[in-house]
């Protein structure tokens, strides 16, 4: 038995992470999330994000530590948030404070952006792993 899953493109899930990652740039801006410190750093990961520059060296720690901000200040607010946030989709745990709904929607963009560059990336890595097998196979 042969079991197939259809599956997007690479290009498809490449395009959708872009698109997130401008997405995720809108959702800070319109958030009142206080990047202390980390600020410079942050930005600068969003700005190469803007550009189309879905993964460099370095930037899955910063990414951790937007999510880190993220995760933090809405369990701050809001105790036990986080495990809701890291479980769940929280768009069926939305907030009526304006405040905490930016904050949200910045955390399902984060969320969304991170799933879809990691997709690519898995993506690319099973490329390489067929063609190796197949340069092996056919050896």
């Amino acid at each position: 038995m042969t079991i197939t899953q259809i599956q997007p493109n690479i290009e498809t899930t490449a395009r959708a992470a872009i698109e997130a990652a401008r997405a995720l740039q809108t959702a800070l801006e319109e958030s009142p999330l206080d990047l202390k410190q980390d600020a410079p750093r942050i930005r600068a990961l969003l700005e190469a994000l803007l550009t189309g520059e879905f993964y460099r060296d370095g930037d899955e720690a910063t990414l951790d530590l937007l999510q880190t901000r993220v995760l933090d200040t809405l369990a701050s607010r809001v105790p036990g948030y986080r495990e809701i946030a890291l479980n769940s989709d929280t768009d069926d745990f939305a907030f009526l404070d304006p405040e905490l709904e930016a904050i949200r929607r910045l955390w399902e963009q984060l969320r969304r952006f991170r799933h879809l560059r990691q997709t690519v990336l898995d993506q690319l890595t099973a490329e390489r792993q067929v063609s190796a097998l197949r340069r092996r196979i056919q050896a």
